[in-house]
């Protein structure tokens, strides 16, 4: 049986005890803040990052991605052990993850472990849902072919959505790429928006915070078949509740997973913000 191990980085807001639990290896993204460089969640922690959110930080902030150096590291640290190796970054159109650990990838030996580059298209818990299954199934006994197929499936019926209370947060990180007159328009309302092959999109214009989440739970209502959900929020959790019990009308709240941004989602998004990702099923049409 192969030996297979997941990577990714920490764009993909996996909560710790569960990549510790699957032996999931995150590499940490990077934040400037002011002339100082951190890695997210080992010298600055999430609470920290959403506290400065909180509190209205004066901070010069920028999130960048690691180096193909840090990657190639785990790469041939990582080959000592596993025979196989899946390596799931965020979207090529929203950072420049995925382009570091490909060019990490191309400097390993023929000889090396297999290690297999894949853009998730995605980011937040819509890429960390794929690799928690992914690893699961690798655990399990799966196959490498079994787990590229299963991974390339669910990134075809992961879908995510989110709403921000602030555009300002993701017109200041380059994420949103629309026009000036788009933008202007949706300075006053709540769009949610749409993670659609690996861009950042525009979804439903809704005006108030409650028209928002209740959007949210239509994303969800909409969807003939769902497997499972995921309920992401920035710095309130109290309106976590407002969307579950909207939620458990068409879907087992025991069964939605509630999950806090991490630092560098928080960071793109802003305070307040919310979102879920639904995930199909394997034999959704």
């Amino acid at each position: 049986m192969a030996n297979i191990k997941l990577v990714t980085d920490g764009a993909a807001d996996i909560p710790y005890e569960i990549a510790y639990e699957l032996g999931i290896e995150i590499v940490p993204l990077l934040i400037r803040i002011d002339e100082q460089n951190y890695r997210v969640g080992l010298d600055v922690g999430h609470d920290t990052i959403h506290e400065m959110l909180q509190n209205g930080h004066r901070h010069r902030i920028r999130t960048l991605s690691p180096p193909s150096t840090v990657f190639e590291q785990t790469y041939r640290r990582l080959a000592m052990e596993y025979d196989y190796i899946f390596s799931l970054q965020h979207s090529s159109r929203l950072s420049e993850t995925y382009r570091e650990a490909k060019q990490a990838c191309a400097r390993l030996p023929a000889s090396l472990t297999r290690v297999e580059v894949i853009d998730s298209r995605s980011a937040s818990m819509g890429m960390g849902k794929v690799v928690i299954e992914a690893a699961r199934a690798a655990r399990d006994g799966a196959t490498p072919d079994e787990v590229q197929h299963l991974i390339n499936s669910m990134l075809r019926h992961t879908h995510a959505v989110f709403f921000v209370d602030n555009l300002e947060y993701l017109e200041q990180s380059g994420l949103l790429s629309l026009g000036a007159s788009v933008l202007g328009s949706m300075q006053r309302i709540k769009p949610l928006l749409l993670l659609d092959d690996g861009d950042i999109v525009p979804y439903e214009r809704t005006r108030t915070r409650a028209k928002a989440i209740e959007g949210l739970f239509t994303f969800v209502e909409d969807f003939p078949q769902v497997q499972d959900v995921i309920v992401l929020y920035s710095t309130t959790p109290d309106d976590v509740e407002k969307l579950l019990e909207k939620v458990e009308l068409i879907f087992p709240r025991e069964r939605v997973q509630v999950v806090q941004f991490g630092g560098n989602s928080a960071l793109h998004l802003g305070p307040g913000s919310m979102g879920v990702v639904v995930f199909e099923g394997l034999n959704a049409g």
